[in-house]
């Protein structure tokens, strides 16, 4: 069984903070991948905690394509990404739009299934997405995009 946990932040504030996400992969044979990002342009209007969620999990469902990993069981602790991904809530947000059509999209060609997981069992992403933040605090991740944590 593939799994792979999502989670984003938007500090220090929301909207209008520094976005940014992570996410982890465990492959059939207990390997490991983790990655990381930044959601949006820092003090954006466009950064939001929505879009950091979304955007870890666009990136984790692209690197689960990417190694032709299907039918994974993709956990976050974000009930709104969750349930807007299962047909449970409208989007409305229009800045939401394009990652929910991107992230059905490639949750319906991976075949996942997407599942709410409290924070205290998503606790790899969240640091994860804690990792990036302080990158982007340091001025070493600038790009908005997604990343491979190779520590």
């Amino acid at each position: 069984m593939i799994v792979g946990y999502f989670d984003g932040l938007c500090e220090p504030k929301n909207p209008g903070g520094i976005a940014t996400f992570g996410y982890l992969i465990i492959l059939d044979n207990g390997e490991k991948i983790k990655g990381y990002g930044l959601a949006a342009k820092p003090f954006s209007k466009d950064s939001t905690n929505n879009v950091a969620e979304y955007t870890g999990i666009i990136c984790l469902m692209e690197e689960l394509k990417r190694l032709n990993a299907f039918q994974p069981i993709i956990r976050g602790d974000s009930q709104l990404v969750v349930k807007q991904l299962n047909g449970e809530y409208r989007v409305k947000a229009q800045r939401i739009i394009p990652l929910y059509k991107r992230a059905l999209e490639l949750k319906e060609e991976l075949d996942a299934k997407v599942e709410w997981v409290p924070r205290e069992l998503n606790t790899e992403a969240d640091y994860l997405s804690r990792v990036a933040y302080d990158l982007v605090v340091k001025g070493k991740l600038t790009d908005v995009g997604c990343k491979i944590f190779d520590h």
